[in-house]
């Protein structure tokens, strides 16, 4: 799909696809579906897409535009997180252990996996909201595939903009999420369930995941600093501050090597309001050798003994990178040399820094 939005925000938005022919107009067909998309109509655009494919199957065109349709402005990650067993096993864990006969709010349900594993674990009823529209329908199908839509009710909006009575019957005594970016943060998962534990549960209510960590440790991986210059003859060395450098590396990268033991830079409890803004430091021991930065990932708690980490040299299939924050050079270290990382964060960002 061309990342030129004008020209979806300029195409058509409404009307009756039947009035066009899908079948000879595949630029129209591209267009309208960005539009809708654009506007916050992603399930008509799907409904589009199917319809499209359906007017002829064979057609490899009209199924590579449909595809572009699905995927317009989806994010990448949906794919890997499906496909992160650990993840899925402790999810599943967690809500086998605490769903039966709760009512659940499955909050950006995405593909509908974790609201199908509650309803599946016995609960009472299952709410699920997603945001994006294409999704939300998706999701609706597939609950009814599994034969759920009596179990499971998918509401298309943020969970920001549901009611606890007309919508939820009185306040959910589950809440299940996996609104988590690499940081934690960028996702806005505190201000999303600060909400729904103030506005959407009912008393008593419990929040899986219970809680989650921000873990550090020194670390080493090879890069080379952009040097910017000289290019085609232009100094552009005063636009390295914004050349992003690794900025998150792939679990089980080998060239990744962890240089300290690593330790937990802020804690949060989901069961209760935090703090909008902290900021915390910790000392970390270098094992020695070579370090070029800070790694940074999650450990994700369930309750009853049940976890997930994203350390790195660890599952591979781990969706969430271990984020990377470059030294402003490369050091070479002494057994038991220390360090003192700094860290600090809002409702939405993370940020770390050696204190020197």
């Amino acid at each position: 799909m061309t990342s030129n939005k004008t020209s979806h925000k300029t195409g058509e938005t409404t009307g009756d696809t039947a009035t066009w022919n899908r079948q000879d107009h595949p630029g129209k067909l591209l267009r309208i579906g960005g539009s809708l998309i654009d506007n916050g109509r992603g399930d008509k655009a799907r409904t589009m897409a199917i319809e499209a494919l359906g007017d002829r199957p064979d057609d490899p065109l009209v199924a590579a535009v449909a595809r572009r349709i699905f995927q317009y402005e989806m994010p990448g990650f949906h794919r890997d997180m499906l496909l992160d067993r650990a993840r899925n096993a402790a999810y599943r864990t967690a809500i086998e252990a605490n769903a039966r006969g709760r009512t659940v709010l499955d909050i950006g349900t995405g593909s509908g996996l974790l609201a199908i594993m509650a309803a599946k674990a016995g609960a009472a009823h299952v709410y699920a909201c997603e945001g994006n529209a294409m999704l939300a329908a998706t999701a609706r199908t597939i609950v009814e595939a599994n034969g759920l839509s009596d179990r499971i009710t998918v509401f298309t909006t943020h969970s920001s903009r549901l009611d606890r009575n007309k919508d939820l019957g009185g306040g959910v005594d589950m809440i299940v999420s996996e609104v988590f970016a690499d940081d934690l943060l960028g996702e806005y998962v505190l201000p999303t369930l600060d909400h729904a534990r103030a506005e959407l549960c009912a008393p008593g209510a419990i929040i899986l995941p219970e809680s989650a960590e921000i873990i550090v440790a020194l670390a080493d991986y090879p890069q080379k600093p952009a040097d910017l210059s000289d290019i085609e003859g232009v100094d552009l060395s005063l636009f390295t501050p914004h050349a992003r450098l690794h900025p998150t590396v792939r679990n089980g990268d080998p060239s990744f090597i962890v240089r300290s033991d690593p330790a937990s830079m802020f804690h949060f409890d989901f069961s209760k309001g935090l703090p909008s803004e902290r900021q915390s430091n910790v000392t970390l021991q270098s094992h020695g050798g070579s370090v070029g930065g800070i790694a940074q990932w999650l450990r994700i708690g369930f309750g009853g003994g049940v976890a997930y980490e994203n350390a790195p040299g660890g599952d591979s299939d781990a969706h969430w990178g271990v984020c990377w924050t470059p030294l402003a050079e490369v050091l070479e270290t002494r057994p038991g040399e220390r360090f003192d990382v700094g860290g600090w964060h809002d409702d939405v960002a993370l940020v770390l820094w050696d204190e020197g």
